[in-house]
């Protein structure tokens, strides 16, 4: 049953599916042979189907959430700044990561790297699950990829041909490096040592996205992209690998996206939130570099007569892209597209899981539009567009009310990493840029800034989320970060995942600080978040909590001084 399930996983003729538990009668309804199902933990399930009998694949017959996300990967003076220096230094602290895990769903790791190894040259990786590599053996409990244990690393590392033993490997190079800055050891001739250097460290390598999931969300054909449901099941996978080693865990999250509803409400933010929850599991997610791509509107409509008219540029090589229409009920919009040739649709006409296609044939191009009110997401409405081939020029989008409640409503588009020619707004906002899952209530959210001149970067995604929850909760160096690449050279690297990297090593030491305390009976997110924002830096702040800062710059040392002086 594993090998016939794992057939089905891999299959580019199997489509990928995320059912709740709680949803018994499914509308997925096919012969057992022809799927397979895999837990993906929290009361949620992967079905994967034989695409003969998914039929055309819509939002309006199988709910937005039910698709699964594609996420990128967020980036291709620091520890002094965050104060971790110092808590790794002091006598009295001397926090390295000890007992703590830091786990990874990324690109893999280069784990023949000495700072991924302990001083007499053991690992210090618990396990690799590489889901790109079905030659090996299964996790337990899975039935993709293949595992490499702690011993089985081991092996290679004595081996003269280790790759023979444990053949996973890091073509990007974005796992080893994030890993690196998070748990890296010390290397003094490279001066060098990453924020936990003793955190045990858990890798899951994920698989890109099959192609069924591209051609849905318009993503150009050789994007390096990662599905919804292998991200939750990496993640299921750190918690496991964490529970047989019955230690604490720092999940890493590096990976974004502009879909979905910024309101915390998708299914990664959901089961994040519950990992959030969990005693002994702490979430820390970057919040992208989409402030500055000018991929984010946002408009507001006074009355019900009035409308408002999006201008979006399309350059020269664009294949497709998506554009994602947000607004909160009781506000209900409809809208209609203007060509750039002056060709106009007619308004979309508003009933429930309507689906609508375009065409403009003087632009030779279409448009598959369709409508939902998402009563499984926080009682949103949305509008997906989906264009195809799109002519170069100025397209609108009129956005008209129907009803209004405050006339607020958001649009998002492709990430930058999903295109293949720009798209933008030429009235571009800022602000709500923090990438999926960074709106991820319980969990903490890392912006970045240049520790030189103490300014937060132009690219760091922005707050606030949707429903105005404060996000990003603090700021963490993210410029010329060091660490390691794929082929074991040291490099600097600037954005989202090295700042990440820096504070999930952060917060595996306030982990490892609260387990040494008599008291503790478990530790939460939202224990660890406390502490850290205690001893946030405001100074150059002109207010705080803002959208670029949170509530101010990490200092971990700083959070454990007023701890103890309270």
């Amino acid at each position: 049953m594993p090998e016939n399930c794992r057939e089905k996983i891999l299959s580019q003729d199997y489509w990928d599916f995320i059912i709740p538990d709680y949803r018994k009668n499914l509308d997925i309804v096919f012969p057992e042979s022809q799927m397979c199902i895999q837990q993906l933990g929290f009361g949620y399930r992967a079905v994967y189907v034989d695409k003969r009998f998914v039929g055309d694949l819509t939002i309006e017959r199988y709910g937005y959430n039910t698709i699964p996300n594609c996420y990128a990967l967020q980036d291709m003076f620091t520890l002094n700044e965050a104060g971790i220096s110092a808590v790794q230094n002091y006598p009295n602290l001397q926090l390295q990561g000890n007992g703590i895990m830091i786990g990874f769903v990324d690109t893999g790791i280069n784990y023949q790297n000495a700072v991924f190894r302990n001083s007499d040259g053991s690992t210090r990786i618990a396990g690799i699950w590489d889901q790109t590599i079905q030659s090996g053996t299964l996790p337990e409990g899975f039935s993709y990829g293949s595992e490499y244990t702690e011993a089985m690393i081991n092996d290679a590392l004595r081996s003269r041909q280790p790759l023979d033993i444990v053949p996973s490997v890091d073509t990007y190079g974005h796992g080893t490096f994030t890993a690196s800055v998070a748990a890296g050891g010390k290397s003094p001739e490279n001066q060098f040592v990453g924020a936990a250097p003793k955190a045990v460290i858990g890798m899951v390598k994920l698989k890109e996205a099959k192609a069924f999931l591209k051609e849905f969300y318009a993503i150009k054909e050789d994007a390096v992209c990662f599905q919804e449901n292998d991200i939750m099941q990496g993640i299921y996978y750190l918690h496991q690998l964490a529970e047989k080693r019955q230690m604490p865990l720092v999940i890493c999250i590096t990976l974004g996206s502009n879909f979905g509803g910024h309101n915390g409400r998708s299914l990664l933010s959901r089961i994040l939130e519950d990992y959030s929850n969990t005693l002994d599991r702490c979430v820390v997610i970057g919040g992208g570099n989409e402030a500055n791509q000018r991929h984010h509107y946002f408009g507001v409509v006074d009355t019900i007569e009035s409308a408002k008219e999006v201008e979006i540029r399309v350059e020269e090589g664009n294949t497709g892209f998506v554009a994602e229409l947000w607004t909160i009920l009781p506000n209900i919009m409809t809208a209609y597209l203007i060509s750039p040739s002056g060709e106009r649709s007619p308004g979309i006409s508003i009933r429930q899981g309507s689906r609508y296609r375009l065409n403009f044939p003087f632009d030779k191009t279409e448009v598959e539009v369709e409508y939902r009110l998402l009563m499984d997401n926080n009682e949103s409405q949305l509008i997906f567009f989906r264009f195809k081939n799109p002519v170069e020029g100025i397209w609108r989008i009129g956005v008209k009310p129907l009803r209004i409640l405050d006339g607020r409503f958001h649009i998002w588009t492709s990430m930058k990493e999903f295109l293949d020619g720009n798209v933008y707004f030429l009235e571009a906002n800022p602000d709500y840029t923090v990438t999926e899952p960074g709106s991820t209530r319980g969990a903490m959210t890392a912006a970045y800034y240049n520790g030189a001149d103490n300014s937060v970067d132009i690219n760091s995604g922005r707050g606030y989320t949707r429903n105005r929850l404060i996000k990003p909760d603090y700021a963490v160096p993210g410029v010329s970060v060091t660490g390691v690449d794929e082929t074991g050279s040291f490099v600097e690297s600037s954005g989202s995942s090295a700042a990440t990297g820096i504070a999930a090593g952060g917060a595996a030491l306030i982990m490892e600080w609260l387990e040494g305390q008599p008291a503790s009976q478990g530790i939460t997110t939202s224990q660890v978040s406390n502490i850290i924002i205690l001893g946030t830096n405001q100074e150059t702040l002109p207010e705080f909590p803002n959208k670029e800062w949170g509530f101010g710059t990490m200092d971990i040392y700083q959070s454990l001084d007023r701890l103890r002086m309270l």
